[in-house]
């Protein structure tokens, strides 16, 4: 029993050693005072020209005794900057410069303390969670602590800048370039790559209006390429700027433009009205100045408001621990009380609080922030358009407030600065046209005719394009808004007669009308890419190339009647026959030619015999007799050497020649036609691309096959029996035409047709959106996406028809299960057929001979 229990006391020590507990350390406001330093830096204020710590002691002493309803607090003030605070202060209000600023923060979070810092302007800001930092900002100065701030709370994200600025602000803000390409890895500031261009403010006119012209006309996007760049401009041309960004088609949905509007009533401004001319797809923000004129900034006034927020913050604090310590006992408070870290983050949170409802004299410099709201807004209003005249107002835009800047708080915003570059088009909903086209865009729709089920490879691509553009969408099917369909002159509608597979080159009349009048964000269909300069809208980039092949019957097999002597040349069997023809009168030779008589064979004593020795031991059936001496031993054995060699070389290619069957020369090039006399008839699909493309094509081929070509346009004309019977050939999709052997296949369970080794006119397939779409580039970007991370060649694969057992792999897997027939064996009967007839002719030879003697001898007996 001692032993068990001195066991369990070293266990509860071990266990107490290794697992140390965390104490809470920080005494609560019900039991003791917050501790709070004061530091000025007297060097500093002498500085500066003043000398407020007077003033600082009162401000705070009043401020605490009206204000401090709950709890108390102890304050020591400092007079210089280097003082080392013990842990047991909760916070620190300091009045110093920059650098010693973020020297005391530094020094002051080993132990934690809540630092409230009035510095100098064009003061990179200290972490936000962690401090409160007023800058002193002069009115009129703002504008590299705005540049910081921006930077610093991550409000314009960016890697490179192009900044338009006006030479006079320049020189009112020597420290403006370098706020902009401040960098620091203690905030994670990353540089910036500038690009500055000071704008002569003093110039008027045209030549004000060429100038800018000049400069912005370096950074004007290609037609065909989309360059993604972000633009600060802080000038009194914001207007000339957007007016020649416009032209020279600046604002795009890639391009970022950030203005700070320097009018001194906001009021005067209107984003509307100076965005009146620009289209959909912008990303465009102002800053428009909201500095009181008549407010008048004292350090004094700063301070009492900073005293006031931080001691509103501890008593609300004291009262909630208050009321949390009645509800609970002793041993639960201790465990669930605030940290030192947690109160001093609810401080900081009710102190901003504070500030944001109550601050007067530290916001004299303030900018308030607006945004456009432009993707998609032609959707939004499209229902809405009567008149198509155009008021004061830009239908599609809407600026939205999104926050504000002040020098206590920096930005404090509740929505992004350019909510279309993180948000895209924010969940809207977008209207698609689309058809019915497999396996292209395949509709499912109910008995009313409505579509509750869509699939294919566009349908797919504009699923993802939903998911990653943020939208979602209706789909309207053309066929659905009015009758005349397609443009083609084929009206069967007996389904028998329906050509197999689909095409691409003619797109549905509605379609285009409906695009061309931009009532849609994109048309969901699979259309050919034709001559976009000369069509009324804008192609994607390619969702998939399709190949033209042709069809025709497949070719027979190669007799194999005379199987049995394909595995050797004709050159071959001649040298075998003269081998033995060789071979029997050596043997018979060495053998009559041995000087012992005992060494003679008798059985090898004629020719006749060497030779069917020779041949039986070919055919591996042995011999009666062996050769005694040496010379006739040598010839025999490397005779069966060559027998050996001889029977598995045939062997082997015998089983060659019985799994892989040959097959007559078929039309593998469309040029090899002219060598096929029996195929009289040539068949095109009708609305093919391929007629298109043969009228600008060198290739003679193509134009005499177009020429003899009949043109069908249903499943009678396409007459598929003749490809079957030889006398006709078809070109189409290879994709149409795989669909065609693998129906024939699936019903007849049996490969009658063969697909072209040559691809020829690759046909590109891609989307349709409106010509004066602001979304092509965005729409592309992210299809090329797609092909990168494989997602359209999958959806390939899943609807576009594979290869079967009658091509590829299949027809690889088909030889190799090839059973033996009688076409493979046909030969080997053959053969035996021959012995037979050779031994009856032999025999009837041998029989003829015998009577032939015995005729002679009875002759010569009677004579």
């Amino acid at each position: 029993m001692r032993s068990s229990t001195c066991l369990l006391l070293l266990l509860g020590m071990q266990l107490f050693i290794l697992v140390p507990i965390e104490a809470n350390d920080f005494s609560s406001f019900l039991s003791a005072n917050a501790s709070l330093a004061v530091v000025v830096d007297q060097e500093y204020m002498t500085m500066r020209g003043e000398n407020i710590m007077a003033h600082v002691e009162k401000i705070l002493s009043d401020i605490i005794r009206e204000n401090l309803r709950n709890g108390g607090i102890n304050v020591k003030y400092f007079t210089w900057n280097a003082v080392r605070l013990k842990k047991d202060f909760l916070a620190a209000i300091t009045v110093t410069d920059c650098e010693n600023t973020w020297k005391f923060y530094k020094n002051t979070q080993e132990n934690s303390i809540l630092l409230i810092a009035i510095t100098d302007s064009d003061c990179p800001r200290l972490p936000l969670n962690r401090a409160l930092m007023i800058p002193i900002v002069e009115n009129g100065d703002e504008f590299p602590q705005v540049i910081l701030d921006i930077k610093v709370q991550q409000i314009l994200n960016w890697k490179t800048a192009v900044v338009f600025v006006d030479q006079t602000i320049l020189d009112d803000n020597s420290v403006l370039v370098k706020s902009i390409v401040h960098e620091s890895s203690t905030n994670h500031i990353s540089p910036i790559s500038l690009i500055l261009y000071k704008i002569n403010d003093s110039l008027r006119g045209q030549q004000k209006r060429a100038t800018l012209r000049r400069a912005l006309a370096q950074f004007a996007p290609n037609k065909h390429e989309e360059m993604r760049q972000q633009f600060l401009v802080v000038s009194a041309f914001h207007e000339d700027i957007i007016e020649i960004g416009e032209t020279l088609n600046m604002f795009h949905v890639g391009n970022q433009w950030m203005f700070f509007v320097l009018d001194k009533d906001p009021r005067n401004f209107d984003p509307d009205a100076v965005t009146i001319n620009l289209d959909e797809g912008a990303n465009i923000a102002f800053a428009l100045n909201e500095t009181s004129p008549d407010c008048q900034y004292t350090l004094n006034c700063t301070i009492n408001e900073v005293s006031l927020a931080l001691v509103t913050s501890i008593s609300r604090m004291t009262v909630e621990e208050e009321f949390i310590y009645g509800e609970i006992s002793d041993e639960e408070w201790e465990s669930i009380r605030f940290t030192k870290q947690e109160k001093q983050a609810e401080i900081l949170d009710y102190m901003k609080e504070y500030l944001k409802a109550n601050s007067k004299c530290s916001s004299c410099a303030r900018w308030r922030i607006e945004t456009a709201i432009t993707w998609g807004k032609s959707q939004e209003h499209r229902k809405f358009r009567t008149d198509p005249t155009r008021d004061a107002k830009n239908r599609n835009f809407e600026f939205i407030n999104i926050g504000y800047w002040s020098p206590m708080l920096g930005f404090v915003c509740q929505e992004l600065a350019f909510p279309h570059i993180e948000h895209h088009f924010r969940n809207i909903t977008m209207d698609i046209v689309t058809v019915h086209n497999p396996p292209w865009q395949i509709l499912t729709k109910n008995s009313n005719g409505a579509i509750v089920k869509h699939s294919g490879i566009v349908m797919e691509i504009i699923k993802e394009l939903s998911r990653a553009l943020n939208f979602s969408y209706y789909l309207h099917e053309a066929a659905a808004l009015k009758e005349d369909y397609f443009l083609s002159s084929s009206t069967s509608t007996n389904e028998s007669d329906e050509l197999i597979g689909s095409m691409t080159f003619r797109i549905p009349y509605r379609v285009v009308e409906m695009v061309q009048n931009n009532q849609f964000f994109i048309a969901a269909v699979a259309a050919t890419v034709e001559d976009p300069d000369q069509k009324p809208f804008n192609y994607t980039i390619p969702i998939s190339v399709q190949k033209y092949s042709f069809i025709t019957r497949k070719p027979d097999e190669v007799s194999r009647i005379y199987l049995f002597t394909a595995p050797f040349t004709m050159e071959t069997w001649l040298c075998l026959v003269g081998i033995i023809l060789l071979t029997a009168p050596m043997l018979y030779a060495i053998n009559r030619l041995t000087p012992l008589k005992e060494m003679q064979i008798a059985g090898l004593s004629t020719i006749k015999s060497c030779f069917w020795y020779i041949f039986g031991a070919l055919l591996q059936q042995g011999g009666m007799y062996l050769p005694k001496a040496d010379s006739g031993r040598l010839v025999v054995g490397f005779w069966w050497i060559v027998v050996i060699v001889l029977v598995t070389t045939y062997c082997g290619n015998l089983v060659a020649f019985l799994t892989f069957p040959k097959f007559q020369p078929g039309v593998d090039y469309l040029n090899q036609l002219e060598r096929h006399k029996d195929i009289s008839q040539y068949g095109l699909r009708n609305g093919t691309f391929f007629e298109r493309y043969v009228q600008t094509t060198s290739r003679e081929d193509f134009k005499h096959y177009l020429s003899q070509a009949k043109i069908y346009g249903n499943g009678q004309e396409e007459d598929i029996e003749a490809v079957k019977q030889g006398q006709r050939i078809n070109i189409d999709w290879r994709i149409n035409l795989q669909l065609i052997v693998q129906q024939h296949f699936e019903r007849n369970k049996e490969c009658h047709f063969a697909l072209g080794k040559e691809s020829f006119v690759d046909e590109q397939i891609a989307l349709i959106v409106p010509a004066q779409s602001a979304y092509l580039h965005l729409v592309n970007r992210h299809i090329n996406s797609m092909f990168r991370m494989g997602f359209i060649e999958r959806w390939h694969q899943m609807n576009l028809p594979s290869a079967n057992k009658c091509s590829g792999k299949g027809a690889q897997r088909q030889v190799t299960n090839h059973k033996v027939n009688m076409d493979d064996m046909q030969g080997c009967f053959l053969v035996l057929l021959l012995g037979f007839t050779v031994a009856f002719v032999s025999g009837c030879f041998e029989l003829g001979y015998r009577r032939f003697r015995a005729s002679r001898k009875r002759r010569e007996f009677t004579n």
